[in-house]
């Protein structure tokens, strides 16, 4: 790696945090007076996504015109830049915590570095490849042992084709939290709060900023087939729903096995 791509690579990573928590000055300043609209596809967006986007945006292009910045239509390029302006804007617009600013750095199409900040518990979560994950000036790491009945897990709802077999079996057994933004169950992974994560309609702007987070943590994050979401597909920058299971080793593993054997995807040794 050349000297310059070295200086390049440290200002990116400091680059994420410091957007990440202009994002959540920015959203701070619009909280409980949230303007909603729908977009094309029906979903909610706020005026302040759109100012925090266009902010953020607008450093990036400064400081790094040559990178690429997904959603807006700019070139192809080794870093890309994905920003989940207000992840979850749900609970933003209904004036509730359970919100972040998520900002993440691909690096050849695979995570390089991450900050998601939850303005209001003033937590920012921060990652770069092979530097560790950190939660303010803690260092972050995954819970180690095997989930057993009781265990804690997050999930998406509603269930548009009905509740799955495997899903109904975590019910039973585990524990379910919800706190709205996807990006947060990942860090919250990564934190020990969470042992695994199933989301079957995320986004790459939901998981881009906290998957080096949960990476760089010990965590694995994968389709819940247990196939690699990374290096991400032209179809998922373009914005195709992605099926993720997350969690520390032991408990993702069990937890892929269950989607398997709960016919959710085809067995290995079918």
């Amino acid at each position: 790696m050349s000297a310059d791509e070295r200086v390049g690579t440290e200002s990116r990573a400091r680059l994420v945090a410091d957007l990440a928590l202009l994002g959540g000055r920015l959203a701070l300043e619009r909280f409980h007076r949230a303007q909603t609209s729908m977009d094309d596809a029906g979903a909610i967006v706020t005026e302040a996504d759109v100012t925090i986007q266009e902010a953020l945006g607008c450093e990036i292009a400064r400081l790094f015109p040559a990178d690429g910045l997904l959603g807006e239509g700019r070139r192809e390029a080794r870093y890309a830049w994905v920003l989940g302006s207000i992840n979850d804007s749900h609970n933003f617009a209904r004036g509730m915590p359970g919100f972040a600013v998520s900002v993440g750095v691909l690096r050849d199409r695979m995570p390089f570095a991450g900050a998601v900040y939850d303005p209001l518990a003033r937590w920012l979560f921060t990652a770069c490849a092979g530097r560790g994950a950190w939660l303010n000036d803690r260092p972050l790491r995954v819970r180690s042992e095997r989930v057993r009945d009781g265990g804690i897990f997050s999930m998406r709802s509603p269930c548009a084709a009905g509740v799955p077999d495997y899903i109904e079996a975590w019910l039973r057994r585990h524990r379910v939290r919800r706190f709205g933004s996807a990006a947060l169950h990942l860090c919250y992974v990564a934190l020990g709060g969470l042992d695994f994560v199933h989301d079957d309609c995320a986004s790459l702007w939901d998981i881009a900023g906290a998957a080096v987070v949960l990476l760089e943590a010990g965590g694995v994050l994968t389709m819940d087939d247990g196939t690699p979401v990374f290096p991400i597909t032209a179809a998922q920058a373009a914005g195709e729903p992605i099926a993720v299971l997350a969690g520390h080793p032991a408990a993702h593993a069990e937890a892929v096995r269950d989607v398997r054997a709960g016919g959710g995807v085809p067995s290995l040794s079918a």
